[in-house]
């Protein structure tokens, strides 16, 4: 019979029942009791308890552990930040649901934009973005959009207040919703205009830049200069200085070049040498100076002599300039090119260049030239003429001179003082040297075997700096000499005094292989320079060609002819023929005579003419 003073199991179940309601609350910190003496029950009352304890464990245990991670996403957002802040990037995070933009301080900072909103519409972006970068942000990110790719990579210029346009690399990546589409894009917003438009040994803007300032320029309609300024002395000035360098030059050129008083100049850095400064013409206007007094008042910094500046450098300069209203100009290249050209100019003329019109017909015609000219030594077109050269006393032959020449049937007569210094700006007076040294090597070979059979004539041929810079041209020309069964010393080469300034130590080396094996070398112009004396005692040669500008008139002149009669012994002594350039009157020739036994060469005796002319010219001579 049951025990009516004690609850049934089911009484038990019920008071743990409505115990266990307070955990509803998550109110795990009770225990269960029951009034029974039933096993069962206690059992039962014992067993909840048990399992109370173990959930009041594991909240605790996931509390520690909630409150550990909470303190490492601290950590990490800090360090986060601390990144952020320490990388200069702008943040931005775009939610595509709302199409809102988020831009960071620094963001805005990076474009020089004043952070007067929380949000922007994508079109805000956009318009900062340079119109010709615009498409091709648009499609990176649509690409982001679709899938196509995982992460944004994309660069581009955005406008800024004080600097034009700056590159922007854009980093980041796409946040799917449940569907997998893209619901959240963000990243990040680096400025890596250093790297893109500035040079890294100066600091300075660099050629990249200068273009796409010309370009935005023209584009949008705003009348521009530029100016062209190549530092002829830096080699020199690094070189007198224990401790200048490039890296503390350049600053200072920098500031001259940009100290115009009323006008904001931005130079830039072209080569080691050469720099550009761009300005726009409404700052002329509003100044009252003229692209001239801009030009003069840069090459008075320049040389230092405002006193403006602390340091005493005297930088000296060729200075060359261009405007864009005062020429008819669509494209930057164009305006580019007319500056080069105005520098070009400077540098030969020695003074400031302002390029013109004018200087639009001479440079097309300078661009006919180079194109001819290069297409006729692709066509091996080029034949040199032949200046004969006679023994002053016996009117004997002893050779030639080859003469480069150049005929084009539409362009005439090109002298070589138009088309030589072209081949040198163009890069063609390699294989303008070879072409006319082929061809002597060529007429050589055919005099020798019948016109001139029987005589021991030699053709003398001018040879350049960049040719005696090629290690394997001494080589060469004994190879081609093998080649056409030519006696070496038919062939003299001449060099002149500018020439082995450029590369004395290579040109000395490959002459002196070149006369061990017969060739015989002349000094050319001699007396012109200031190192001729020290030539003579350093290099390995056979003649001295006195200059023209020595010979003319010197019958009248008693330094000339002292300045002669000193050569011609001091050759002499050392054993040298001499040839003396540019005799074209009987006075000159006969005072020569009285010197001593030299060659001649001049119009008196011979005039420059094409090959079978000049043995005509030979024959009739002797008759």
């Amino acid at each position: 019979m049951a025990d009516t003073h004690h609850p049934s199991l089911r009484q038990v179940i019920t008071q743990i029942a409505d115990q266990l309601c307070d955990t509803i609350d998550n109110n795990f910190d009770i225990h269960v009791s029951v009034d029974t003496q039933d096993t069962e029950g206690q059992k039962l009352a014992l067993l909840v308890n048990f399992l109370l304890e173990n959930v009041r464990r594991s909240l605790t245990d996931m509390q520690s552990l909630n409150e550990q991670l909470e303190d490492k996403v601290k950590e990490r957002t800090s360090l986060l930040d601390l990144i952020l802040a320490g990388s200069n990037d702008g943040v931005w995070i775009w939610d595509i649901a709302s199409d809102e933009l988020t831009l960071s301080g620094r963001w805005y900072s990076m474009l020089e934009l004043p952070h007067d909103a929380n949000t922007q519409s994508p079109e805000f972006w956009y318009q900062q973005i340079h119109p010709a970068d615009r498409e091709r942000f648009s499609n990176a990110i649509r690409g982001l959009r679709k899938g196509e790719s995982e992460h944004l990579n994309v660069e581009y210029r955005v406008k800024t207040t004080r600097h034009g346009y700056r590159w922007m690399l854009c980093r980041g990546v796409c946040q799917k919703d449940n569907e997998q589409q893209c619901s959240i894009v963000a990243g990040t917003q680096t400025d890596i205009s250093a790297m893109r438009i500035f040079d890294q040994e100066s600091g300075m803007p660099n050629e990249r830049y200068l273009r796409e300032r010309v370009e935005d320029a023209l584009d949008e309609q705003q009348p521009l200069f530029l100016i062209y300024v190549t530092v002829e002395n830096i080699d020199a000035i690094l070189n007198a200085s224990e401790h200048a360098s490039n890296a503390l030059l350049y600053p200072v050129i920098q500031e001259r070049l940009n100290h115009v008083d009323g006008i904001h100049l931005v130079a830039s850095k072209l080569s080691a040498i050469t720099f550009a400064v761009i300005g726009f013409e409404s700052e002329l206007t509003h100044s009252g100076l003229t692209i001239e007094d801009v030009c003069q008042q840069i090459r008075d910094n320049c040389a230092n002599t405002h006193n403006t500046f602390k340091d005493d450098t005297r930088f000296e300069v060729a200075v060359g300039a261009v405007v864009s209203s005062m020429l008819k100009v669509e494209q930057s290249q164009q305006l580019i090119n007319y500056a080069w050209s105005a520098l070009r100019r400077a540098r030969q003329l020695g003074q400031t260049c302002i390029f013109t019109e004018a200087h639009i017909t001479q440079d097309s015609r300078r661009i006919r030239v180079e194109q001819e000219l290069r297409r006729s030594l692709m066509q091996n077109a080029l034949a040199p003429d032949y200046q004969a050269i006679y023994a002053g006393k016996t009117k004997q032959l002893i050779g030639f001179e080859a003469l480069a020449r150049f005929r084009h049937p539409e362009l005439g007569i090109v002298s070589p003082g138009e088309f030589i210094p072209i081949a040198e700006d163009s890069g063609l007076m390699r294989e303008l040297g070879y072409a006319i040294l082929d061809r002597t090597i060529e007429t050589i070979q055919t005099w020798q075997h019948n016109a001139l059979h029987d005589h021991p004539f030699y053709i003398a041929v001018n040879v350049s700096a960049i040719q005696l810079e090629d290690s394997y041209f001494a080589d060469n020309v004994l190879a081609k000499l093998e080649g056409a069964g030519v006696d070496p010393q038919r062939l003299k080469l001449e060099v002149t005094e500018s020439t082995l300034v450029e590369s004395f130590k290579s040109a000395a080396l490959q002459l002196d292989k070149l006369r061990q094996n017969g060739v015989r070398i002349a000094l050319d112009d001699f007396g012109t320079g200031y190192s001729s004396l020290s030539y003579l005692r350093s290099l390995s040669i056979d003649t001295l060609k006195i200059d023209r500008s020595f010979v003319a008139k010197l019958h009248e002149n008693e330094q000339k002819a002292a300045i002669i009669k000193t050569v011609y012994e001091l050759a002499t002594q050392l054993k040298l023929s001499v040839v003396a350039e540019g005799v074209e009157e009987i006075e000159e020739l006969n005072f020569l005579n009285s010197i001593g036994d030299m060659a001649i060469q001049g119009f008196l005796l011979a005039r420059p003419m094409p090959a079978e002319q000049a043995i005509a010219q030979v024959s009739q001579h002797h008759n």
